[in-house]
């Protein structure tokens, strides 16, 4: 979790001529703060370290009529490197959180096949690097896995570690390759497309978090929007996407896509990706074990079957 306050990165405030209107970060995980610049609203962050490619991605998006938060042009250079760290400066984005239903989720899913459907920018972003296990990291992870869930689930450690143990001692040798298969079509994606990461205007959501923007093969975006949409968002339900679910965000998604029949034939290559990688992480470094939400969407999440999400 972020513990920055406004008060400690006031350096970089200074720099980009804002003022903040809050002193506590607006999002849990990091430093996001409300600020204001010449009576409009916007949003200081952390941005990403390849900061220019990424900026260059939105304005391309945006030039094209794709919802997303494009940095505000300010005085100074803007995204920048303050104290040896990338910050950047974007509108505020006023609107409402995802709700669940079934309009929110077309919208959605309209959007990422925008996205990956878009223009590529003239500057690349820098290509997604595989996760691999080394032995002693899968070996770690499971033993791991296994406490978790001995704590937090007693009742589902067998039926979860029936799906992850194997996933895990093959990902390096099957599941990576799988997703390196050089006939994949590979585009800019958004690396980070979950429910709140969207803020939904009249005019439908828009992508309010760009930052972990990457060149990588568009099912491998769409796979983690399928698995972990849903991740991490107090007013989403406690559960990956439902198989109703996922046909309508699916649907809108294909719309502006057409996924080639290398996509489709390494699609459940692609959730076993997620689910090892992304996935696993969640598991492990979750801090709200607690939370009834968050323990029930990840031993639903634990559990997903590679053929769940048919294209």
């Amino acid at each position: 979790m972020s513990d920055l306050r406004a008060a400690d990165v006031a350096k970089v405030f200074e720099w980009f001529g804002i003022e903040p209107t809050q002193e506590e970060s607006c999002y849990p995980w990091s430093p996001v703060f409300p600020a204001e610049w010449r009576g409009r609203a916007v949003v200081l962050k952390r941005g990403a370290k390849q900061h220019g490619p990424v900026a260059g991605w939105c304005r391309a998006l945006d030039s094209v009529g794709v919802r997303v938060v494009v940095p505000v042009e300010l005085a100074v250079e803007n995204p920048a490197v303050v104290d040896e760290q990338t910050w950047v400066v974007y509108p505020w984005v006023s609107g409402r959180r995802y709700d669940g239903s079934d309009a929110d989720l077309a919208a959605a899913g309209d959007l990422l096949g925008r996205i990956h459907a878009a223009p590529q920018p003239e500057v690349p972003l820098r290509d997604l690097e595989l996760f691999e296990y080394s032995a002693e990291e899968a070996a770690s992870d499971l033993e791991g896995l296994r406490e978790r869930f001995a704590e937090h689930a007693p009742d589902d450690v067998e039926r979860v570690m029936g799906r992850l143990e194997p996933l895990v001692r093959g990902f390096t040798e099957v599941t990576v390759p799988a997703l390196q298969n050089p006939d994949l079509p590979r585009v800019s994606v958004c690396g980070d497309f979950k429910a709140d990461n969207l803020v939904y205007t009249v005019d439908g959501p828009v992508l309010v978090d760009p930052e972990s923007a990457v060149r990588a093969a568009r099912i491998h975006d769409l796979a983690l929007a399928a698995l972990l949409f849903h991740t991490s968002f107090e007013g989403a339900p406690g559960r990956r996407f439902t198989a109703d679910e996922w046909r309508v965000f699916r649907d809108a998604y294909l719309a502006h896509v057409r996924l080639t029949d290398v996509e489709r034939r390494r699609w459940p290559d692609a959730i076993d990706f997620i689910l090892g990688d992304e996935g696993i992480w969640a598991i492990l470094d979750s801090t709200e074990w607690d939370v009834e939400r968050q323990r029930a969407f990840l031993v639903d999440l634990a559990g997903t079957d590679r053929h769940a999400y048919e294209l």
